[in-house]
């Protein structure tokens, strides 16, 4: 996954954090910053069964993180990221809080 040698390449300036136990649930992935000069992000990815709804599944995604709260304990700069997929084909929402 293109995802773990990103995570890896950023284990310098970020806590790299696989289904940790956040908030109200458990989120993908939490890339928290070590220093406040950096952004933390909040993963969370949705799987569908057709290609021609990964939009809505991104937008759940991040409606999702809102809702449980996945970044209760994140502080300065924070950017939610949501993805749809489906096969090899995916879709991107992110919103800055």
């Amino acid at each position: 996954m293109l995802l773990y040698p990103l995570c890896l390449y950023l284990s310098n300036t970020h806590e790299v954090r696989s289904n940790p136990e956040e908030g109200k649930g458990r989120t993908d992935i939490i890339l928290k910053a070590k220093s406040s000069k950096y952004t933390s992000y909040v993963i969370e990815f949705k799987h569908g069964k057709k290609e021609d709804n990964l939009d809505k599944l991104a937008k759940d995604a991040i409606k999702q993180i809102k809702e449980k709260k996945y970044d209760v304990n994140l502080t300065g700069r924070i950017i939610h990221i949501g993805l749809g997929l489906y096969s090899k084909n995916v879709a991107m929402e992110w919103v800055v809080k």
